[in-house]
């Protein structure tokens, strides 16, 4: 029991100075001796009270997170481990865009049983399990079984499952290469419209027929290679050297045309063709359109680049120019200007794969080297990125086709670390086949066949390897000899 007793008078200041102090004591039960306790009342400290019985007690709500949720139920078992939702179809649970095919088809699985509980429950994915409705559902309108007009729409919600797409990781044919120079930055690879392929070897150029499966030298040249390009007609073969010269070569005669010299005396490491126009990358940044109908050939000097110009390609309609550059950038010029249309900044390393979707003109792929590892879709109407895949791996060429299973796609060849083929779905960003260690070494250069079926890769391993990736082009599946089975015994032999 407690008792309010007056405290005894003291000769310090301070209690002078407050006369109504007071103290409180407990006492002990039972005349026990205990040690009383005084606390004073104009002391901060909170004291316990004692409320009257009249007064009903106030009930404390509980601060836990698992009743912030005022209109649900509180479930443990429920709430700790799925927070009472279905899983969302979101990329939360979607393995990255490089992941095997076989870890998207196991993800995609499991979005497809998620939707089927979700239907099951006559919930959408994503909706709560468990919740307080204010509203009773309402009821659905009976359907008559005998109506033979009855029809349901099965497929209303459903996920089309994905289906690997299955390549052949056996090359078609194998060529070797012996002398091929293990350079990133070089175009040492071409094939025509009309079946040919160009190969350099060092400072020689090889024409390849994939009809016939013959091969012949063109010419051995004084100087190293570092490019070589067809025209758009496949009569004509542009070779670029090491001193920064061009030679028009002529196939049918096999001569050289002309020469044509550039002010620099660089290397030309990547070449393209529009008409009778071929614009020319040169290792100091600056790119030369040439017209070969006239003397002065040099027309235009492109200046948007700081570092050597690997990658150029004309659009299909010859307006625009995309370069990439060993200072990762991409420029996207309109061909009637010398001022770059757009500048693009997005990769974080050199960009040497470019392709133009043959389809949809305005959309421009680019494919960044091993520090980036991004393939970037741009619309290059507007210069808006509308795309991204991360490949994981270094992309030494980009090349458009399309299958039955997913429609457009596109295959990108990589070095390191896996020195693979993979392609993916552009409408899915998903890897969808991959050949793995395609080549002992880092993947060069590749070229897509004329029927756009069969991929030629080179690497550094010295090899030529043809690879069957898409379906073929029905326009041009007969020039190909690859598509029709001519020449295309699985066997290794040599281009020299």
């Amino acid at each position: 029991m407690s008792t309010l007793l007056e405290s005894p008078k003291s000769t310090n200041k301070s209690n002078s100075q407050n006369p109504y102090r007071f103290s409180l004591k407990f006492q002990g039960s039972n005349g026990s001796p205990q040690k009383s306790s005084t606390l004073s009342l104009t002391s901060p400290t909170k004291l316990n009270v004692v409320h009257p019985d009249w007064e009903k007690p106030k009930l404390v709500k509980s601060n836990s997170n698992l009743g912030s949720n005022k209109n649900d139920r509180f479930i443990p078992s429920t709430y700790s481990t799925s927070n009472g939702k279905l899983m969302k179809d979101d990329e939360s649970i979607l393995p990255p865009p490089n992941a095997s095919p076989s870890e998207h088809i196991r993800a995609q699985s499991k979005m497809i049983y998620r939707q089927s509980v979700a239907d099951a429950c006559g919930l959408k994915m994503g909706e709560k399990i468990l919740q307080f409705r204010l509203d009773p559902p309402q009821s659905k309108s009976a359907i008559n079984l005998n109506n033979k007009n009855c029809s349901f729409d099965f497929k209303k919600n459903q996920i089309n499952p994905i289906r690997s797409r299955k390549i052949s990781s056996n090359p078609e044919r194998v060529l070797d290469a012996p002398g091929f120079i293990d350079d990133f930055y070089l175009n040492l690879i071409s094939w025509s419209s009309e079946n040919y392929l160009s190969i350099a070897l060092e400072n020689s150029c090889y024409i390849w027929n994939a009809s016939t499966g013959s091969v012949s030298l063109l010419h051995e040249f004084d100087q190293q290679i570092t490019s070589v390009r067809w025209s758009d007609d496949s009569l004509y073969l542009s070779v670029g050297k090491e001193d920064g010269s061009i030679e028009i070569w002529d196939l049918e005669s096999s001569t050289k045309l002309r020469t044509m010299h550039t002010s620099t005396g660089i290397r030309i490491g990547s070449q393209c063709w529009s008409n009778h126009l071929v614009s020319t990358g040169c290792k100091s940044g600056e790119i030369f359109v040439n017209d070969v109908r006239i003397k002065n050939h040099i027309t235009a000097t492109l200046n948007g680049h700081v570092g050597e110009v690997c990658g150029l390609e004309y659009r299909k309609d010859g307006l625009q120019l995309a370069s990439g550059s060993n200072d990762n950038s991409v420029c996207i010029w309109d061909c009637r200007s010398s001022i770059p249309q757009f500048t693009k900044t997005t990769h974080t390393a050199a960009v040497k794969a470019l392709a133009w979707n043959p389809d949809t003109t305005s959309l421009l792929a680019t494919g960044g080297g091993s520090s980036d590892k991004q393939i970037h879709f741009w619309n290059t109407t507007t210069g808006a990125r509308v795309n991204t895949i991360d490949t994981g791996s270094q992309i030494s060429s980009l090349n458009w086709g399309s299958s039955d299973s997913f429609g457009k796609e596109i295959v990108a060849t990589g070095g390191y670390p896996n020195n693979c083929i993979s392609v993916y779905s552009y409408d899915h960003r998903i890897k969808v086949s991959e050949i793995e260690n395609a080549h002992d070494s880092r993947i060069i250069s590749g070229q897509i066949s004329p029927d756009g079926s069969t991929l030629a890769t080179v690497g550094g391993d010295e090899n030529l390897k043809f690879y069957k990736i898409f379906n073929s082009n029905d326009k041009k599946k007969a020039s190909s000899g690859l598509s029709n089975g001519k020449a295309m015994t699985s066997k290794i032999m040599t281009i020299r």
